[in-house]
């Protein structure tokens, strides 16, 4: 691995210096390389991690063997390139859609298998009578006649015994799901079309999963797997971690942005796939800053009393949300640094989200919670969000017309633990 002060060196002989720290890289945007390559296509999940920047990350902050923590897997990219770059892994995410997508990427499985699998899927789906199904609203996002096709199928995949291919097949299924509902496809909240599109749900499934399994195939073919320990989990990260203090390496992760008002919905974006795979979870309820409390000043931050006090002026509630975000993610980081070993590194990927026309330094608030809890600030690395699924304008206050600007730019906060 390569020392912290070299590549600090060299960020600052070649690029900007910012405040707080900071130095725009254009060697991380990777603007013309989609975050959605390779394995990481199967599936469409909000603001995914671009593979390359935690490529980059992981060669430069730790070893083979070592142990990578991300307590905020997503859909699992930091899983996926520990398999293939021989470092062991545990990761967390609170939403089960984001977990069952990350197995799915981090399980190679033969491609005759699964071939011969979705063969008898079409063929017991055209057998398949639709059983009863009914949740609140379906006919409000399906047809009649793509709730029948969508029930048949379902039937089909849960009667696969082996668990590890019933979860590919799944995962296929979910993404059918989205495509043939009245919802928006190229949209993470839940917004109904103007007009349904007539599309053939076992169709798009079969297209769907062989496009799938080309995708794994191909890709661990190209990028064979290591022997490393996996740990994919659904957990909420604030009730703790089931890890030894001092057992980690090195942590990548990249926390929600904020509430989903004005970052990304990820409970809307898997809401409708969670209901006909049997999962109710409501996961923008139970988030980061989903509870709103009253404003107290016992956070180790003075810049964020600052934009509070800022946003309290025009809304006191919305500052009220902001505030309780920061506790959540506060309450996050002190878990996590127990868990860091003593010089280990932490990568914490943030943006800086606006709130009533405000800019709120992320970055620099979450160095002061790790600079509390025995971390040392290394560098803020700038790089710009070119493809990931979010939206360029957001309207926050639900008034037509009134339009804000949302993230361009994400920010890479790498720490080293020394006390």
């Amino acid at each position: 691995m390569r020392q912290i002060e070299l590549f600090q060196k060299g960020i600052e002989k070649e690029y900007i210096e910012l405040p707080f720290k900071r130095f725009r890289d254009e060697s991380f945007d990777f603007k013309e390389i989609p975050a959605g390559s390779g394995v990481y296509g199967i599936h469409p999940y909000p603001a995914m991690f671009h593979f390359l920047v935690v490529r980059k990350l992981l060669k430069e902050f730790s070893k083979r063997g070592e142990l990578v923590l991300d307590p905020f897997m997503g859909s699992g990219v930091v899983g996926v390139e520990c398999l293939i770059s021989g470092r062991n892994f545990v990761g967390y995410d609170i939403n089960p859609l984001a977990v069952l997508i990350a197995k799915v990427r981090t399980t190679p499985i033969k491609s005759n298998l699964l071939l011969q699998m979705l063969k008898h899927i079409i063929q017991d789906f055209k057998h398949q009578k639709p059983e009863f199904f009914e949740f609140d609203n379906l006919y409000y996002w399906f047809d009649k006649e793509v709730v029948k096709d969508l029930t048949r199928l379902r039937q089909s995949i849960f009667k696969i015994e082996d668990r590890i291919v019933k979860d590919f097949f799944k995962v296929a299924f979910s993404d059918t799901v989205r495509r043939v509902s009245k919802a928006r496809y190229d949209e993470f909240k839940l917004v109904r079309k103007k007009e349904s599109d007539s599309i053939s749900v076992l169709k798009f499934f079969e297209e769907t999963a062989l496009k799938n399994i080309g995708l794994l195939t191909q890709f661990y073919e190209n990028f064979p797997p290591t022997k490393t320990n996996l740990i994919l989990e659904e957990r909420d990260i604030l009730n703790e971690i089931p890890l030894e203090d001092e057992s980690v390496d090195l942590v990548i992760t990249s926390p929600p942005y904020g509430d989903s008002r004005t970052t990304v919905a990820y409970g809307q974006f898997s809401k409708l796939p969670l209901r006909w795979l049997g999962i109710e979870k409501d996961v923008d309820k139970i988030s980061l800053g989903a509870k709103i409390r009253e404003i107290h000043y016992n956070l180790p931050s003075e810049i964020l009393f600052e934009y509070i006090e800022k946003i309290a002026v025009e809304d006191e509630r919305r500052a009220k949300e902001v505030f309780s975000y920061y506790e959540d993610l506060y309450s996050s980081i002190r878990i996590i640094s127990r868990k860091v070993k003593k010089n280990g590194f932490v990568c914490f990927v943030v943006g800086n989200r606006k709130v009533k026309g405000v800019e709120l330094p992320t970055d620099k608030i979450s160095v002061d919670f790790f600079s509390a809890e025995g971390f040392e600030h290394q560098i803020t690395i700038v790089r710009e969000i070119s493809r990931k699924r979010m939206p360029h304008k957001n309207s926050p206050s639900n008034i037509k017309g009134m339009k804000d600007e949302t993230m361009k730019y994400e920010y890479i906060v790498i720490l080293k633990k020394t006390s």
